[in-house]
């Protein structure tokens, strides 16, 4: 997918001459230079620009007129367009005002939440949701990960299509109980039509998951992961003989060693027609005794 970005200009040495008055009770016309003043401005480029003031001839009154992309508050309407612009391709408030704020230009997320209400009144029609409008699919990842702002470590959860890699929403979580994640997860599969949740093995997805009536499927990278480290693990206890219970299920520690190997294999390979051996190796193994309360298994 790509994306073509078009923002407002700033341009401070471009101005439109005003053609009436601001008082809507006077019928004014003509307007002479009054003041040139300062502005302090939140852009990516500008710190500062030039305000003109006039003066109506006929009532009297001043007013300001701004220059290219400048109005009234203090943030640039490029700023304004780039915080629109990132929540409606998936980014909560809190989320745009942190990537803002990577970029150099802090908006609050207040400030970004009544740009984008603004701008929808200004758009009719014009919703985040609408993007997902139409676009469905079998499946949602969600993941969570930490950004450090401000010396504070905040949460922000990820849930792309896991079938072509979109990302279809990135958003700052005020914590990560199964409750916070059910109330972010829950609408966006609705949305989409979505019915299954492809997560990391975390308690909480799983709690997710049954609550919204999700089928969930841990995602094959942590599988793999947690498979690989169970056994270099095991095969290390059986190699330096510290795992007694081969002998109660009457397994030689060579077979063992030989099914290990093999179960590495079949976790990165996972053909369909795997499934019986691997169904076999877990029965030669599910006699294994529980260990005692306060021992490792």
């Amino acid at each position: 997918m790509r994306l073509k970005l078009i923002l407002p200009i700033i341009d401070p040495e471009q101005f439109e001459e005003p053609d009436h008055c601001i008082d809507p009770k006077c019928p004014g016309d003509r307007f002479v230079p009054w003041q040139v003043v300062k502005k302090n401005v939140r852009d990516t480029e500008y710190e500062e620009v030039t305000v003109r003031r006039y003066k109506c001839v006929r009532c009297g009154r001043t007013f300001r007129v701004y220059p290219q992309g400048v109005q009234k508050s203090h943030m640039s309407q490029r700023v304004k367009g780039m915080g629109v612009m990132l929540y409606l391709l998936g980014l909560s408030y809190g989320a745009t005002s942190l990537m803002l704020e990577a970029l150099g230009v802090y908006e609050s997320k207040s400030s970004v939440y009544r740009s984008v209400q603004a701008t929808a009144e200004a758009v009719p029609g014009m919703k985040r949701t609408e993007l997902l409008q139409g676009y469905n699919t079998k499946a949602i990842g969600g993941d969570l990960t930490s950004v450090k702002c401000n010396g504070q470590w905040l949460p922000i959860g990820v849930i792309v299509d896991p079938i072509n890699g979109l990302v279809l929403s990135i958003d700052h979580l005020d914590g990560e109980d199964a409750q916070t994640l059910k109330d972010w997860v829950e609408p966006i599969a609705d949305q989409v039509g979505a019915h299954t949740l492809v997560t990391d093995d975390a308690d909480a997805f799983k709690e997710v998951a049954d609550r919204s009536g999700l089928d969930h499927q841990v995602c094959k990278s942590h599988v793999g992961r947690n498979t690989e480290e169970l056994i270099e693990s095991l095969s290390l206890a059986i190699e330096a003989k510290q795992d007694l219970s081969l002998a109660e299920l009457q397994i030689e520690p060579t077979q063992a060693l030989t099914d290990l190997r093999r179960l590495g294999e079949l976790i990165h390979s996972r053909q369909p027609e795997q499934q019986a051996e691997v169904q076999a190796l877990y029965e030669r193994y599910a006699a294994a005794p529980h260990s005692k309360k306060g021992k490792t298994a």
